[in-house]
């Protein structure tokens, strides 16, 4: 993979101020900070992810995004976050070199109200005894990746199943339009989804697999595993790993935990003029100062 163009950090107050972060490297909202997610596609991904959000001046800060285009790296970072601010809102787009904005949706709201209440659709019952593969490509597992993922597993593959939860012609604008009911349309209970035995497999856009991670995860407990091919010399692609995305919200914890310990912090006390304080909380933001008091 080719090395993105050098970026230009902005300062802690600016980064404050825009809010929004774009990984794509067409489409850059006004006063977003462009900072691409350039991966090695035969390296582990969370360590790469990680790497990035620490680069950042302050993932905290943006509360608007526009994902990158892989699917698994977008499924990845999306936990990490939701730990450092809540979920974001999805500036929408669509396939390929297309760099116009479609819409935006708010990935918290679609979450808690829309998906959230269907999972009294679920039936209740007993959990698979084995893995459930969400396949949103539609294309299946070929019998060496469900050996290779019974194997990393440490499975029998016939105690792998997999579902087709491809959404066909997905409408960019609409991405998550459909999402649920294709999920519950299949043999899956309650139990399934919060056994931590349901997988992602998912498909190419990056949006839109970040769409099938987040409705997974409000009709389950949590982020769903994510399952990562890769092309290798054979010209086929063969399972490269299984991302665990859950984790990947204690990274984003820890990561807030350091970055509110780095902040500089200033207690005042006694009867200070209401003037000063102003002019000094001026001063205060302008250099990454708390105060306190």
């Amino acid at each position: 993979m080719g090395k993105s163009p050098p970026i230009t950090w902005p300062t802690k107050k600016e980064v404050s101020a825009m809010k929004v972060l774009t990984m794509h490297p067409a489409l850059v909202p006004e006063g977003a900070l462009r900072a691409l997610l350039t991966l090695d596609f035969n390296k582990s991904f969370p360590p790469q992810v990680e790497e990035y959000l620490r680069a950042l001046p302050d993932p905290r800060g943006f509360r608007r995004i526009v994902l990158v285009g892989q699917a698994a790296a977008a499924c990845l970072i999306l936990p990490a976050l939701e730990m450092l601010g809540g979920l974001p809102e999805l500036i929408l787009y669509g396939m390929g070199k297309d760099a116009t904005p479609l819409g935006e949706l708010d990935l918290a709201e679609y979450r808690h109200k829309t998906v959230r209440p269907r999972r009294a659709e679920l039936p209740r019952g007993t959990a698979y005894e084995g893995f459930t593969v969400l396949d949103g490509g539609g294309r299946g597992l070929t019998p060496v990746q469900r050996a290779e993922l019974a194997a990393a597993l440490g499975v029998e593959e016939t105690l792998i199943r997999v579902f087709d939860v491809n959404m066909g012609q997905v409408n960019f604008a609409e991405p998550h339009k459909g999402m649920a009911e294709k999920i519950l349309g299949h043999e899956l209970t309650f139990e399934d989804l919060t056994s931590g035995r349901v997988l992602h497999l998912p498909a190419g856009s990056g949006l839109v697999a970040a769409v099938m991670a987040t409705t997974i995860y409000g009709l389950g407990e949590a982020w769903p595993r994510c399952v990562r091919l890769n092309r290798q010399a054979d010209g086929e692609f063969h399972l490269a790993e299984i991302l665990d995305c859950q984790r990947m919200r204690q990274f984003g914890v820890e990561l807030g935990g350091q970055l509110d310990a780095a902040v500089p912090r200033v207690t005042l006390s006694g009867n200070i003029p209401a003037a000063f304080r102003e002019a000094l909380a001026m001063i205060a933001t302008a250099h990454g100062v708390e105060l306190r008091g």
